[in-house]
């Protein structure tokens, strides 16, 4: 690889980690809940499309790259702000903002049983018989 294509994926990575990090911080409010479940799920949406217009030279594989995993980690993220502020918040929220935090908490729902199911047949493969 070569020096300027290694920074450039280098100043693309912590563009990408600064970018998670400002979610993260910003917009503490109940009130974005709606916003962030269609945010949430218009980006799993996206990440099925985006490695056909990716550049080659940020693509990891044919299948991955570092837009995709950044993309995954806002996703992440806003699921996270959407847990916190449904524990936080649960008795004051409206019932359109309780719906949109439950739509924005079921990707980290599916991710945690994913991979419980990847541990547990891990496990079982690996067992000694």
């Amino acid at each position: 690889m070569s020096l300027p294509k290694a920074l450039f994926i280098l100043t693309l990575a912590g563009s990408c980690l600064v970018l998670i990090v400002w979610i993260f911080l910003r917009g503490w409010s109940a009130q974005l809940l709606p916003l962030w479940a269609k945010l949430i799920w218009g980006l799993i949406v996206a990440v099925i499309f985006i490695p056909r217009f990716l550049p080659a030279s940020i693509r990891w594989s044919e299948s991955v790259s570092l837009v995709q995993v950044t993309i995954g980690l806002v996703v992440v993220v806003l699921g996270i702000k959407c847990l916190i502020l449904l524990i936080r918040e649960g008795n004051t929220l409206s019932s359109a903002q309780r719906s949109a935090a439950w739509l924005g908490i079921v990707p980290l729902m599916i991710g945690a049983l994913m991979l419980l199911f990847f541990f547990w047949m891990a496990g079982a493969f690996n067992s000694k018989k």
